[in-house]
Order: structure tokens, then C-alpha cells, then sequence
């Protein structure tokens, strides 16, 4: 159940954030939805991994790995808000 949660809140991020940049009118080239698409899909990756390492008993690995690619979740996510959702990117 849970990992149709974690789809569910995924795609409703992605329809928010399509919602937000054509309320804004930003101007989005094909590219950059492509990497906005890898960023969500390596998202998704990162819950899932860390809920499986969860289910089978290894926390620390879900705590390790869990920070590591978090982290650079978190970094892309970064990248993408200030490059490319941004007034004065777009």
C-alpha cells in the first residue's frame, strides 16, 4: 500500500508543479521537462529503496543510503528550482 502512496504523491507533485509553471507562464523547453521527469523518477527511486530496505529488516542501510541519495535528491531538486523554475531562468 504504501508504494502507491509514494506514486500517488509523486504524480501529485508533478501535476502541481505543471499546474504552478503554467499559472506563472514560464516558458519550460523539452529538455528541462526531460530532466524535471528524471528528477521525480529518481525520486521515486529513493522512497522505494529506502521503504524496501525498510521491509526487509535493514534500517541502517535505509538510514545510509537513505542520506546519501537523499541528499542528492535534494541537491537536483535544488539545481532544477533555481535554473529552471525560476522567472529569471525561464
Amino acid at each position: 500500500m504504501i508504494h502507491i502512496v509514494i506514486g500517488a504523491l509523486m504524480m501529485l507533485g508533478f501535476i502541481l508543479l505543471v499546474n504552478n509553471v503554467r499559472r506563472r507562464g514560464l516558458s519550460v523547453s523539452l529538455w528541462q521537462w526531460g530532466l524535471t521527469v528524471l528528477a521525480f523518477l529518481y525520486g521515486v527511486f529513493v522512497c522505494e529503496m529506502i521503504i524496501s530496505f525498510l521491509q526487509e529488516g535493514a534500517g541502517r542501510a535505509a538510514l545510509v543510503m537513505g542520506v546519501i541519495l537523499g541528499f542528492l535528491a535534494v541537491v537536483w531538486a535544488v539545481l532544477l528550482g533555481r535554473f529552471i523554475f525560476t522567472r529569471r531562468a525561464g
